[in-house]
């Protein structure tokens, strides 16, 4: 099995992308932004040939996550 690209929506785009170039040697294409819906991403590329989508939207509450209910 070959995973091709896997996608996640994240609080901080440009700290997400940074990491990932940063640590893993990836490689990032040009953001991608719909004004109209304030969708925001990057593909991030590794070595592999496999590809992350990170993702934000204004519309999604920054919530404190926790492991616990």
């Amino acid at each position: 099995m070959h995973i091709e690209h896997i996608a996640i929506f994240v609080n901080y785009l440009e700290n997400t992308k940074e990491f990932f170039t940063k640590y893993f040697n990836a490689a990032a294409n040009e953001s991608y932004h719909n004004q109209t819906t304030g969708f925001r991403s990057y593909f991030v590329s590794f070595d592999n040939s496999a590809r992350l989508e990170i993702m934000n939207k204004n519309e999604i509450k920054k919530k404190k996550k926790s492991l616990t209910r």
